[in-house]
């Protein structure tokens, strides 16, 4: 088929995974201008979790120190960095689901603007600039990505959107899911864990063939 087929692409992801931050940043440059990116949730703790440094929190999830973590962290700032990515080792974890939500409102525009309000807060995460536990400081970068103020307000304000957040993990985990990035290209090609430009490529390109 030719390459003005359009193709929709099923990403499953968490807003703290660096993979996930990585490997969509490959799959955008692999896409033209017929595919269409749909950002899906994934809680890689459900549980929400206390607020943290991901330095700290790396350490005592795999053991050794903080110091030790930040240098086999480095692997991962070098993959960010040949993306064009921002990537500091001096960033907050916490509940990832009013994030989630604000995507999942953002979608309801189209999922162009939901995988924009994702990589935004992505950016400022992994960027060390945003606190994604600040529900006001989610709202700006929200907003600044194109989603409508009060709409931000009200999504953060409430719980809206939680059961759909939870619904797109149950979905992923049926289809055999227990990490992310999670990619479904044209509902027929899954692909676990993150990839090369060119391998997303060339499976879109696959789908096309039919």
């Amino acid at each position: 088929m030719a390459s003005d087929t359009p193709v929709t692409i099923d990403v499953w992801a968490d807003i703290v995974c660096p993979f996930c931050y990585i490997g969509e940043a490959r799959l955008r440059k692999a896409a033209d201008a017929n595919v269409t990116i749909v950002p899906r949730a994934f809680q890689l703790n459900p549980e929400g979790g206390e607020r943290r440094p991901a330095m700290e929190y790396l350490a005592e999830k795999f053991g050794g120190t903080v110091e030790q973590v930040e240098a086999s962290q480095q692997r991962i700032v070098d993959l960010a960095h040949a993306e064009g990515l921002p990537f500091s080792n001096d960033r907050i974890i916490g509940d990832t689901m009013p994030a989630h939500r604000l995507v999942a409102e953002a979608a309801e525009t189209s999922p162009v603007l939901a995988l924009d309000v994702r990589e935004a807060i992505q950016r400022g995460h992994f960027g060390g600039t945003l606190d994604i536990t600040d529900h006001a400081a989610l709202v700006e970068v929200a907003v600044e990505a194109g989603l409508e103020r009060d709409r931000a307000e009200a999504v953060i304000a409430s719980q809206e959107h939680t059961d759909l957040v939870r619904g797109e993990h149950a979905q992923a985990s049926a289809m055999g899911a227990t990490g992310v990035p999670f990619t479904v290209v044209g509902e027929r090609f899954g692909i676990p864990g993150m990839v090369e430009t060119d391998q997303y490529a060339q499976v879109i390109a696959r789908v096309r063939e039919g």
